[in-house]
């Protein structure tokens, strides 16, 4: 965008803190001692036409400003978001993420914190009204990160199920791209085992799995039961979950099924606390039984075993609405964890790359039968293919880690490079949802052939939930440095039935 912005107009020793991408500046008209901006350093007007590396750098500006406050003022809790657009209050058309200390007693009753930008909804745990849904974005945002700041965390557990459970909301959207309002204990117990598989190998050029849990005696089971299964049916760090689970299915069933009692025993009934006391905030689901009530292993195995997870009202349409940025916080909490219970052989810097990155599966083995499906043809452009041929995730890794041969295409390295993480225009939509419907059969041969991941259902489905909700000014990546508005009515046509 066009024009100039205050704060960059600012020198840089105002800077409190910064890196390539942002800086943190006092506020100038503070809320509160030590309330602070974070801003990027390209003029950009709102966290929504942010790119990815963009908001992810704004994120760590926060961590970092927390950090320093808290050696600085020791606060006693934070308020920490954006307005977008001149009808949430915004003022200055350039994005900053307000970090607003907050202290006991600055105000007679804080409840309701950021719910009060419209302040007759502010607190309605004082005085009448019905209870809230699982809130507003910013209600539910606050509860998250209370989740995340104050849970209690001596294992990686609690940020598996968060992504697990954001993952299932994308994967069962309805077909008008509604969340579903439950998952099962089953589902869950994959997605988590996907999760950790990759990081049950050893870390870098070291001969060590990286611990994820704070116990002295062994490491968290769950990773503890994938390095076993990989020992007897998948040595070979580089083999993938699909061709794991093809090689010993009767084992692979039986690693899923442990893994299952594992968060039905430990992490389900724990994952909404957030302190040692057990003070618990039910925002996100409801299950069968509790930390105080909990369900034996052989209570589990009998058929009857209520498995189902129930979302909150309100709070599956969160998680989705919110994958973007709930993703990247999750992530990073979780690489800190993982820093921390490893601090001897961990860099920082590569950590999160390993943990959660694209690259460690090798796309090659499906790249030159989706070049032949495609007749040698860039999927975007149309052009002949040469010999550089990049395989693309069609939703980006970024929005939505999903490896099945459905949400891969060929494409020029140009055109990867400048679609990147952006979402794909209407008319690429069209096509690559025709081709799951015309040439389904040859994807999930394709897969066959190289003991691949294939599900065209759960493709489509993450599609619709993201593409059936944008808004119609949000633009979408059409060509080289092209960009044109969502087409509504293109995009339900292309996703419908």
């Amino acid at each position: 965008m066009g024009g100039t912005s205050p704060f960059l107009e600012l020198p840089a020793s105002a800077h409190v803190a910064s890196n390539a991408l942002a800086f943190a500046i006092r506020e100038g008209f503070p809320v509160s001692p030590g309330h602070t901006l974070i801003v990027p350093r390209r003029l950009v007007a709102t966290w929504f036409d942010a790119t990815r590396e963009e908001q992810k750098a704004i994120f760590d500006l926060v961590d970092e400003v927390k950090r320093r406050l808290d050696e600085e003022r020791q606060p006693n809790g934070y308020n920490v978001g954006f307005n977008a657009g001149a009808a949430a209050g915004q003022t200055v058309m350039h994005l900053h993420v307000h970090v607003i200390p907050r202290f006991d007693g600055d105000m007679d009753d804080p409840r309701g914190g950021v719910r009060y930008v419209i302040p007759s909804k502010g607190n309605y745990l004082a005085g009448g009204g019905d209870a809230p849904r699982a809130g507003g974005d910013s209600a539910f945002v606050e509860k998250l990160m209370t989740l995340l700041d104050q849970g209690q965390f001596t294992a990686t557990y609690k940020f598996a199920v968060l992504l697990g459970l954001v993952d299932l909301c994308m994967e069962h959207a309805t077909e008008q791209g509604a969340a579903p309002s439950s998952v099962t204990t089953a589902q869950l117990a994959e997605k988590v085992l996907a999760l950790y598989w990759p990081q049950a190998t050893a870390y870098r050029a070291t001969a060590t799995v990286l611990r994820q849990s704070a116990g002295k005696q062994q490491d968290a089971k769950i990773l503890s039961l994938i390095r076993e299964f990989r020992s007897q049916h998948a040595p070979d760090a580089s083999t993938t979950l699909a061709r794991a689970r093809a090689a010993a299915p009767g084992a692979f069933a039986a690693l899923t099924r442990k893994v299952e009692w594992t968060l039905i025993d430990m992490p389900l009934p724990r994952a909404q606390m957030l302190s040692r006391r057990g003070d618990e905030d039910r925002f996100l689901y409801e299950i069968s039984w509790t930390v105080r009530e909990p369900v034996t292993e052989g209570e589990f195995g009998r058929g009857d075993f209520d498995n189902v997870i129930r979302f909150r009202a309100g709070a599956a349409e969160q998680l989705v609405a919110l994958a973007s940025v709930v993703r990247p916080v999750v992530q990073r909490r979780w690489a800190a964890k993982v820093a921390q219970l490893n601090t001897s052989i961990v860099e920082d810097a590569q950590l999160e790359e390993f943990l959660f990155g694209a690259t460690r599966v090798s796309l090659a083995p499906v790249r030159a039968p989706l070049i032949e499906l495609h007749d040698a043809r860039c999927f975007y452009c149309g052009g002949k293919l040469g010999r550089d041929v990049d395989v693309d995730h069609f939703i980006a890794w970024a929005r939505h880690p999903e490896n099945a041969v459905q949400n891969l295409v060929p494409a020029h390295p140009a055109c990867n490079e400048s679609k990147s993480d952006h979402l794909a225009a209407a008319e690429h939509v069209t096509r690559w949802a025709e081709r799951l419907r015309v040439r389904g059969s040859d994807l999930d041969d394709i897969a066959r052939r190289a003991t691949w991941e294939h599900d065209a259902g759960r493709a489509l489905a993450v599609a619709r939930v993201i593409y059936l909700r944008l808004r119609p000014d949000v633009r979408l990546w059409q060509a080289r440095d092209a960009f044109e508005r969502a087409d509504r009515d293109a995009l339900v046509g292309a996703l419908a039935g």
